[in-house]
């Protein structure tokens, strides 16, 4: 079975016997986070970021990645990373790398969402944005 066949049928279904080895990145960081670095001013520049970024993860191998952002979601840069990984069977993940700043180091912690619908997404965009959801911070 040459590789493309292989990840066709992959992305049909990873699981067909049941379960299988992938490998998996649940720390990856984006254009959307303040310490990433990559300048992508225009549509086009944003379409060739994440062409190369997916492409970067299919040579890595990389089947399975949580995008986690430092305190950041950027839902239109997630939904086109997601898009394009999907066409090559990369499954992501939205998330978000919480930072808070307690200690000599802080502390990071990692935050995986579910993949949900477009519409799920917007309600709980607009949800937090209700005056009735209280801020956390610490003292």
């Amino acid at each position: 079975m040459s590789e493309s066949e292989f990840m066709l049928s992959w992305t049909a279904n990873p699981f067909a016997n049941g379960s299988a080895w992938l490998r998996a990145d649940f720390h990856l960081h984006t254009r959307a986070d303040r310490e990433f670095a990559y300048p992508a001013a225009t549509d086009e520049q944003r379409n060739i970021f994440v062409a190369q970024y997916v492409d970067s993860l299919q040579r890595a191998g990389i089947r399975v990645g949580l995008i986690a952002n430092h305190n950041k979601f950027d839902l239109g840069e997630f939904k086109a990373l997601r898009k394009r990984a999907k066409s090559i069977g990369i499954f992501l993940l939205p998330g978000v790398e919480l930072s808070v700043n307690d200690g000599t180091h802080g502390i990071h912690i990692l935050i995986a969402f579910g993949n949900v619908t477009d519409e799920v997404w917007k309600k709980n965009i607009e949800e937090s944005r209700s005056p009735k959801n209280q801020t956390i911070t610490s003292g």
